[in-house]
């Protein structure tokens, strides 16, 4: 049986690349108001969460999770592009939602 890997995605639709990164922080697991999603999405429950605040290519602002805290500090200091290939996008930061908010 293979498990089919769902983004999860509000408004529907991703962002578009390039990203400018304008922010990161993290947030622990308990803290996240719905973390049910995120965890089917990661595969795993991580103590924190990474999370990178990004501008899209059409200006649209988005909050990006990522499992992996560690990875999402590397992007620091922010205002930078991020241009990642979709496969190692979807891989590291598995949900997003739009907004600059943790919902």
């Amino acid at each position: 049986m293979t498990a089919r890997m769902r983004r999860w995605r509000w408004p529907r639709g991703e962002p578009t690349f390039p990203m400018t990164i304008t922010g990161h922080g993290r947030i622990r697991h308990t803290h996240l108001p719905n973390p049910h999603r995120l965890v089917e999405l990661a595969g795993h429950v991580p103590e924190e969460w990474g999370l990178l605040l990004v501008n899209d290519a059409r200006g649209r602002r988005w909050t990006l999770y990522s499992p992996d805290p560690d990875y999402t500090a590397m992007f620091a200091p922010a205002a930078h592009t991020l241009n990642l290939e979709f496969a190692v996008f979807t891989e590291k930061f598995p949900g997003w939602n739009s907004g600059w908010h943790v919902s």
